[in-house]
């Protein structure tokens, strides 16, 4: 153990083997004395609660200036795993801590001198105010994480689960695991995919009625191909028919594929368009950080315009790019400001929550006119997340007075503000005290126009 209680002796030196500091002399651990050595430990244990203290603010920082975009992370779960090398659980207590932080600054001190730990700041999350912080902390202050979720319980109690008796699975093993492999506690929880042997996954979820149904309707009607009504085949087969219909809906992907054609409606993305832009990206975000390390997003990926169709951008495949959304949402503020982004979301989840449910089931699958009526309706109401087409650079471009008046407000109109809103802008713009307000670049005319309107 003497190698991992070293430290470094002067500036830049190598780690002293079997040397520790103690009262800033290095001394060999065997010549420290116990009361030393646990005194020792409780001053590390210290440094250790600040040091984390630290890091907790150093995540906030990064958080609200979105630096780990920059470094190719779709999330900050996915830059504390992979580029800290956090564990999940490490990654997940801290940006919790971090997030009640910049809401309640004053947990910081309680961190850093060890009054409350990160996992009861898990627990107490959805009960902290600033009103009753101190409260809270002093009474979870010093206690294990059983007794913080019996203090939880208290101030939060929850009603009584209903008696119930249900049949439990059978503890024999599956005829599709080996038969070397041990069963698993009960009480350890399982995980969604758990690796039982080589290539061998254990997947368990929880079932409906409906659901139930319908598996073994699927057994039934596979019996000849699947004799032994091995429900794995039939999740398989399943997920491959279920991969096949979405990447024709979202993907674009046919048997008979076809180079796209410009769309009759400017900015417009043909099915043509995403399918080729999703081939040249692949399933995976196509942001490239500065480092050269490319975003590994495989999920909640967007198709975007690399020059804003707002702007003038086409719907062509060579101005499309696939980007997650963390990355998109980032390019669209890069151009339009963080505050006017945060201001259409807002907006658009404004209308959401006014709007009737349409998605409830119906008796049948929808027409192709009902579908097109729900994609624009979904096209509507997600305006703020897809600013498809959000770039970093957009050239200057010199244009005529009146071009330029009639790109601002074609802009302004494809990003929902009202024909009457646009006008003010426009005329706003054409009382400023600048020479030839007009022959700036529509990039520069767009965003003075955002900012008159929000």
């Amino acid at each position: 153990m003497d190698e991992w209680l070293c430290e470094k002796i002067g500036s830049g030196g190598e780690p002293a083997r079997g040397f520790v500091h103690a009262d800033a002399a290095p001394r060999l651990l065997a010549e420290v004395s116990n009361e030393e050595i646990l005194l020792d430990v409780k001053s590390f244990v210290g440094a250790e609660r600040r040091s984390l203290a630290r890091v907790i603010v150093y995540l906030v920082e990064i958080e609200e200036r979105r630096l780990h975009l920059e470094l190719a992370c779709s999330s900050m779960f996915d830059f504390c795993t992979r580029k800290l090398g956090f564990s999940e659980g490490e990654a997940f207590r801290r940006l919790a801590a971090a997030r009640l932080v910049r809401r309640l600054p004053v947990l910081l001190d309680a961190i850093a001198s060890g009054r409350i730990h990160l996992s009861s700041l898990v627990l107490l999350r959805d009960l902290l105010t600033e009103s009753n912080v101190d409260e809270i902390v002093a009474a979870a202050s010093g206690k294990k994480k059983r007794e913080v979720e019996e203090l939880v319980a208290r101030m939060a109690p929850k009603p009584d689960v209903q008696a119930s008796i249900r049949k439990l699975p059978d503890r024999r093993p599956s005829s599709s695991t080996t038969s070397s492999q041990a069963p698993t506690p009960s009480r350890v929880p399982p995980s969604q995919l758990q690796a039982i042997a080589e290539r061998r996954y254990k997947v368990q979820l929880t079932a409906n009625e409906v659901l139930r149904d319908k598996l073994e309707l699927a057994r039934a009607l596979m019996s000849h191909q699947n004799p032994s009504g091995d429900l794995a085949v039939i999740v398989e087969r399943a997920v491959e028919l279920l991969i096949e219909k979405l990447s024709k809906e979202k993907l674009g992907t046919t048997s008979r594929a076809r180079r796209s054609k410009p769309s009759a409606k400017h900015g417009y993305v043909t099915h043509a368009a995403r399918r080729e832009a999703f081939e040249r990206d692949g399933m995976q975000c196509s942001f490239v950080g500065e480092n050269g390390e490319r975003c590994p997003a495989r999920s909640f990926l967007e198709i975007d315009h690399v020059t804003a169709r707002a702007l003038g951008g086409s719907g062509e495949a060579e101005n499309l790019r696939v980007l997650c959304r963390a990355h998109n949402r980032d390019a669209a503020e890069r151009v339009f400001g963080r505050s006017h982004v945060e201001a259409r979301i807002r907006t658009s989840r404004k209308r959401s929550t006014r709007r009737p449910d349409r998605n409830a089931p119906s008796a049948g699958p929808p027409s192709v006119s009902q579908r097109k009526c729900n994609d624009a309706r979904a096209a509507t109401s997600t305006a703020s997340t897809s600013f498809i087409g959000e770039t970093r650079h957009v050239a200057p471009e010199q244009t005529q007075d009146g071009d330029a008046r009639k790109h601002v407000r074609t802009a302004l109109l494809s990003l929902g503000f009202r024909g009457s809103e646009a006008d003010r802008a426009l005329l706003v713009i054409d009382r400023k005290e600048y020479d030839e307000p007009w022959r700036r670049p529509i990039e520069t005319l767009v965003c003075e126009a955002l900012g008159i309107l929000t």
